[in-house]
């Protein structure tokens, strides 16, 4: 650990460090602290959270960068009195990245919690989004799941990723033919995924007589209202996705474009975008009940987990194509 921070802010229940919005072109950690004020609050009449004044930034993991295993680790620690972690109670997520993010929260220091005024032990949750960097000019489209050398038998997602590559068929991988699923869902990726998978329900609903549009199978969503990629400031042209991000606007007008015209591809998905996006686009009956929206923080989707998440979506979406 080697970069070192002091930063004050004054938090009433949770606080978020703002994501950094610029291109991803290189591995980065993202910390999203909190403390953990609930327990407390139910014999506390008048309770002050603290707020953070130390971290570090974890570093990345060399074997982790290697293999673009990315994701969301969540370190529980008990904080004493006067701001201090004390021990580490939970650990989750990736075990590559578990070390690297435990002994940066160990560092972690508080102001004082207060109950009245006096000051109280309590407890905190930081999470530390790792990031690598993605780079790819194209994308390879496998006809069987063999054709992954990095998807094993015994991975929690081969299930999903197999549905997707030999029965839905829009499952696909980096130009090293690997799935990655380890690797944070970037939003070119997500663009790509979201092309083929209304491709997919076009093609079933036309097979039985069915215009999707009419059947509520998704709806538009292009909340600047673009008429053109042109408009599309930051559009990158080699990225793999750019076809995709053409199809979605012109053919489904669909755009996930920011505020400022600006697509950003290489920034990843979170969980709680995630939803708010396939909400928007779907319906909320099309999100799975196991994914809900993160309470005072966020966590990057792994592709795997995407692959998860698509597979029982699609599972929603294709019985409305039923005959």
């Amino acid at each position: 650990m080697v970069k070192l921070f002091t930063f004050y802010v004054f938090i009433s229940a949770v606080f978020v460090l703002p994501q950094n919005v610029s291109a991803q072109n290189k591995d980065r950690v993202e910390i999203f602290p909190r403390i953990l004020g609930e327990a407390a609050a139910k014999n506390c009449k008048a309770l002050q959270l603290g707020r953070i004044i130390f971290y570090l930034i974890p570093d990345y993991p060399p074997e982790a960068k290697a293999g673009r295993i990315g994701g969301t680790v969540e370190v529980t620690i008990k904080i004493d009195e006067k701001g201090r972690a004390l021990e580490i109670e939970n650990v989750t997520g990736n075990k590559t990245l578990q070390v690297a993010a435990s002994e940066a929260a160990t560092k972690v220091k508080f102001s004082q919690t207060t109950c009245a005024g006096l000051p109280i032990a309590t407890s905190g949750v930081i999470a530390y989004n790792f990031i690598p960097s993605v780079t790819t000019e194209s994308y390879f489209v496998p006809a069987k799941i063999e054709d992954f050398p990095d998807v094993k038998s015994d991975s929690q997602f081969y299930e999903a990723i197999l549905n997707l590559t030999e029965n839905y068929k829009i499952a696909f991988g980096y130009e090293d033919k690997k799935f990655y699923a380890d690797a944070p869902l970037t939003r070119g990726d997500f663009a790509q995924f979201l092309r083929l998978t209304l491709d997919l329900l076009g093609e079933r609903a036309s097979s039985v007589n069915k215009m999707p549009r009419q059947i509520g199978l998704f709806y538009p969503y292009n909340p600047n209202k673009l008429q053109s990629v042109d408009k599309i400031k930051d559009l990158d042209k080699k990225l793999p996705s750019l076809e995709a991000i053409k199809t979605l606007l012109l053919k489904y007008d669909i755009s996930l474009a920011g505020e400022k015209n600006e697509f950003d591809g290489r920034l990843v998905i979170t969980q709680n975008q995630l939803i708010d996006l396939w909400t928007k686009i779907f319906g909320v009956e099309a999100v799975p009940v196991n994914f809900e929206k993160v309470n005072g923080g966020d966590r990057i989707i792994p592709r795997g987990e995407f692959a998860l998440f698509l597979q029982e979506s699609l599972g929603v979406l294709t019985y409305k194509v039923l005959p």
